[in-house]
């Protein structure tokens, strides 16, 4: 396994690195391998489950932890890999704080073009002393130091909004790092227009974010068997804290595609992601199409809204023998069409 040009960076300065150490977000590669190697002792925290399944199944002498809040850990450093979200960057300096003694170190690092180089002015209110360490391969390494070691208040990182719905407002809660943190996206509003009036059975919420889809269609029938699933533990978070607010109910759980869900469903609606991180990438929402034709029930539906340049017409001709396009505007298509046996 290879190692990303972040880890490298960090991984030249590993003589600097204390004993017990906590990886936050986490790239999919060798660094805490190569860690453990170097005599470390690695507690691995991230927020995406595909990450903490491959590095699971690679490094299974690492202490691995999937969620958003950290507890039980203890270590006396952190390694910080920047998200792209500014304040999923806070956040994760907020959660150091929590775990970490006060006054520990925390090693930031990330490229160039993703934010690093104002990553210190970001962690200011959580790392004090925040300065260039390191730098290579258009990477930079940033060390600063946990300022308090108070316990992470969640209620202060929810950020709600309402929607309103035929059917009366939803109440929405988001968490930093959730695809459109605290609004309703132009995709999803487009498809809220079009999905059944009279949702029936079980239904799927694939990439659910916030909560904002499975939550419409158990206001429209709380009566659904409603199953929601997503990638990111903040996405999950946010999702159930969407439904406790409305008093609805229904199964959020990680997958990494369709592969944690078992069954068949009546309905499968979604507004699939095209991102891994920073990087673009159409094979999720495409495999997603295929995987869904196979986990609809006889007659059953599935509905999506994709921007207008996504290829995905090619993936509903394939399985559906047809492309039906219910409804578009310039920017998204919504995609929709049954299984026929």
């Amino acid at each position: 396994m290879s190692l990303t040009n972040p880890s490298q960076l960090v991984l030249k300065h590993q003589n600097r690195l204390p004993q017990q150490l906590l990886l936050l977000n986490a790239d999919g590669d060798a660094l805490p391998q190569a860690l453990i190697e170097a005599g470390k002792s690695v507690h691995i925290l991230t927020p995406d489950f595909l990450n903490h399944q491959q590095l699971s199944k690679q490094c299974p002498a690492a202490h691995n932890h999937f969620g958003v809040d950290g507890q039980g850990i203890q270590a006396d450093a952190a390694i910080l890999r920047i998200p792209k979200a500014r304040e999923q960057l806070r956040y994760l300096a907020a959660l150091a704080c929590a775990v970490l003694p006060q006054g520990a170190p925390v090693y930031l690092v990330g490229e160039n073009k993703g934010g690093i180089r104002s990553a210190g002015k970001t962690v200011a209110p959580f790392l004090g002393n925040c300065g260039k360490l390191a730098s290579g391969n258009h990477c930079q390494l940033l060390e600063g130091h946990t300022q308090s070691d108070q316990a992470l208040d969640m209620a202060q990182w929810w950020l709600p909004y309402e929607v309103s719905t035929p059917d009366g407002p939803l109440s929405l809660a988001s968490l930093p790092g959730v695809f459109s943190h605290g609004e309703l996206d132009e995709g999803t509003e487009l498809l809220l227009q079009h999905l059944p009036e009279h949702p029936v059975g079980r239904v799927l919420d694939f990439g659910c974010g916030d909560g904002v889809i499975g939550a419409f269609l158990a206001r429209r029938n709380p009566a659904i068997e409603l199953e929601m699933v997503d990638i990111n533990a903040m996405a999950l978070a946010a999702s159930q804290q969407t439904l406790a607010q409305n008093g609805l109910k229904g199964k959020v759980y990680p997958s990494n595609g369709l592969s944690g869900v078992e069954g068949q469903f009546d309905l499968i609606v979604s507004n699939p992601p095209f991102h891994h991180g920073a990087t673009q990438t159409f094979d999720t929402a495409r495999q997603f199409i295929r995987d869904a034709a196979k986990a609809l029930k006889p007659g059953g539906q599935l509905i999506i809204v994709a921007n207008h340049h996504l290829p995905y017409g090619d993936d509903f001709a394939h399985v559906f023998g047809r492309v039906q396009i219910v409804a578009a505007n310039n920017k998204f298509k919504i995609y929709a069409d049954s299984k026929n046996n």
